[in-house]
């Protein structure tokens, strides 16, 4: 895992500050900065962030177990400005994935993983009030 995060590193510009480093790159080579990260002083990656669409707003968020594992995602699939997507993880296994399919804000589908692989039941709400009004369960019954 320590030779992903350093080669990653190999394409970021560093910034030194008092807590470790903060990276950039510029895919699209067009002057400004769509991909940042932070790296602990003993060089851990923390966070990454991403302009997916070169717009200048972040689409996407990740953060990093100190093993470099995923802990936390998120992302703006429609480029409105505002997260709509969320993935949760447990030593590195997604475990839960959220999901704001009509963009208003509020989440309306919860999808449960097994193992990080495995879909064990699907929650909807279908009339977007808040409330899970269709339940799917796919793995063991209890």
């Amino acid at each position: 895992m320590k030779q992903v995060i350093c080669f990653f590193l190999l394409l970021c510009i560093g910034i030194t500050t008092g807590s470790g480093l903060d990276y950039t790159s510029d895919y699209n080579k067009d002057g400004k900065p769509d991909k940042w990260c932070k790296v602990s002083s003993d060089g851990t990656l923390i966070t990454t962030e991403l302009d997916q669409n070169f717009d200048g707003v972040m689409d996407a968020k990740s953060e990093y177990y100190k093993d470099g594992k995923p802990k936390y995602e998120e992302f703006d699939y429609n480029y409105d400005g505002k997260m709509d997507t969320f993935y949760y993880y447990t030593d590195g296994k997604l475990e839960k994935q959220e999901i704001d399919s009509n963009y208003d804000q509020k989440i309306d589908i919860w999808v449960y993983l097994i193992n990080g692989i495995y879909i064990e039941r699907i929650e909807r709400d279908l009339d977007f009030d808040g409330k899970v009004d269709n339940v799917k369960n796919y793995g063991k019954e209890k």
